[in-house]
């Protein structure tokens, strides 16, 4: 037995969390597989949900949500409304980043400025605002007009070490469209209860828990080992043979045969997330269609054509196994906007298609070229080339171009692209992020329009948007994006298919809650 001084002594080491070896025996890893990987480990520079997910695990914004989905503290205490265009935010005392450096009012105005800079894909969630730095532990966020949606917005932008980005030349986000190698590509240096180990991008990511971590952690999850596996079946065994314990995308083909598995324990829940076709609706002639030929995707009746002639029931029993429900908006239920008067799922009418085609001048349809994802949503490619088979009976000649992720994005992010698939998730809750991202007018510095692969360009469109966005009245501006969303479904302005049905698999001993807009709080998960 240990004598009383020596009791003390270990006592005193624990306190201090200078004692390694407790922490090393109750080690819990959690190896997680994926369809691939994050983009990068800039936290400002690629908004998909793979490497917001890794990158919340390191890095944590002024709010986050509670497990009511309900927003919560994070790096702010607090947070009020000093005015209808002011927010004053109180700051947590004592954090550091992982380097060991205090958080402090001036990361947080270095941050919201850096995520307005050109190579960001977070302008959406900052634009219009200024930050005003009260004192060390109070900054004011003000915004040129009332928005209702600053604080769910803030959600989004992770905070940054100013000190750490000016001393490793990071004062803006990686170029990804430039593939540029920077700093922050391999590196981070956040607040949040991991810190980033090796990267190795398409190969292993290794994050270990942070011992002085300011927060609460639900879980006990002491090292994550993210490993993306392009392979549907080669992930899958990978889960079934014990090497993953966790699954976050989950082929809809296999969920049957892992439920099998007395090892194995499948989470579901709807997600926050539509799947659906855009067109270029901007140049007269398709880039890629036949030479010569005008772009017939301005013609209405041409995307009503395609509307009629796909078989969502079908994609959804055969492809998605399921889990998938029919939709012909472009915004999926408990968002605010969404209208259930909207998603009467058409009926497929392959001879009214071809009426329309007719009438638009292509009695003999046309051939063009689309592009398609095949590792970004579940079972993307296969849909994409279900849906090129649908066209072909209404005789269309579509011809599939399906690339990894890494090609596909930054080719539509330079709207180089006729038709597209796109899978669209509204992150908070609201159908103002679809609106002013996707349908807007594009003007990168505003962060409106970012997302406006199509090349919308509608003054009245524009005006309607940025009315329902400034709106305060909830009623009010549940019912004017309503209107817009009719208006977008009535033009056919997409082709939606489908909401997502969101799958995670996991080992028995491993326990988290699956949130609809799958975002994996690494706080909340357990391995027993």
């Amino acid at each position: 037995m240990l004598n009383l001084n020596m009791q003390r002594l270990v006592i005193a080491f624990l306190a201090a969390g200078l004692l390694a070896a407790p922490l090393a025996a109750q080690a819990k890893p959690l190896r997680i597989g994926a369809q691939a990987d994050a983009g990068t480990m800039d936290p400002q520079a690629q908004n998909i949900q793979t490497t917001i997910t890794l990158l919340s695990m390191i890095y944590e914004p002024l709010v986050t949500r509670d497990k009511s989905l309900a927003k919560a503290p994070a790096l702010a205490e607090s947070w009020t409304a000093v005015d209808p265009l002011t927010w004053r935010f109180k700051l947590r005392p004592g954090v550091k980043f992982h380097d060991g450096s205090p958080f402090t009012a001036a990361d947080v105005a270095f941050t919201i400025a850096r995520a307005k800079a050109p190579t960001s894909q977070f302008a959406s969630y900052v634009a219009g605002t200024e930050v005003k730095v009260v004192d060390d532990l109070t900054v004011e966020v003000k915004t040129t007009v009332p928005d209702p949606l600053i604080i769910d917005k803030l959600l989004y932008v992770p905070i940054m070490s100013k000190v750490w980005s000016e001393k490793n030349n990071a004062l803006q986000p990686q170029n990804l469209r430039e593939k540029q190698e920077s700093f922050t590509a391999l590196n981070a240096n956040g607040t949040g209860p991991f810190k980033l180990t090796s990267r190795a991008p398409d190969s292993k990511t290794v994050l270990d828990r942070v011992p002085s971590y300011w927060g609460k952690m639900d879980g006990n999850v002491t090292q994550v080992i993210w490993t993306p596996i392009g392979s549907d079946p080669t992930r899958v065994a990978a889960l079934l043979s014990g090497e993953l314990d966790l699954l976050v995308d989950v082929p809809a083909q296999d969920v049957a045969r892992i439920q099998q598995n007395a090892d194995i324990k499948i989470e579901k829940v709807d997600e926050f997330r539509t799947i659906f076709f855009g067109f270029d609706l901007k140049n007269d002639s398709l880039k890629y269609g036949e030479p010569g030929n005008k772009n017939p995707f301005k013609d209405i009746r041409v995307r009503q054509a395609i509307n009629l002639s796909v078989d969502r029931d079908s994609i959804v029993r055969t492809v998605m196994r399921g889990l998938a429900s029919p939709t012909t908006q472009i915004l999926a239920p408990k968002n605010v906007g969404y209208d259930p008067a909207l998603d009467k799922v058409v009926t497929t009418n392959r001879d009214q298609a071809k009426k329309l085609l007719a009438e638009a001048g292509y009695p003999n349809g046309f051939a063009f070229t689309f592009d398609c994802p095949n590792d970004r949503y579940i079972n993307d490619e296969q849909v994409c080339k279900t849906m090129a088979t649908m066209l072909s009976q209404i005789g269309l000649k579509p011809t599939l171009n399906a690339m990894p992720r890494a090609r596909y994005f930054p080719k539509i992010w330079d709207r180089d692209t006729s038709m597209y698939m796109m899978g669209f998730n509204s992150p908070y809750f609201d159908g103002m992020y679809a609106l002013e991202t996707m349908l807007m007018s594009r003007d990168d510095k505003k962060g409106e329009g970012i997302y406006n692969y199509s090349n919308i360009a509608d003054t009245e469109l524009d005006q309607a948007i940025a009315a329902a966005r400034a709106e305060l009245d909830p009623r009010k501006r549940h019912d004017m994006q309503a209107a817009i969303y009719k208006k977008i479904t009535d033009d056919a302005l997409f082709v939606s298919l489908y909401n997502q049905v969101l799958v995670y698999a996991m080992r028995k001993n491993v326990s988290t809650p699956v949130r609809p807009d799958n975002w994996l709080e690494i706080r909340w998960v357990s391995v027993n």
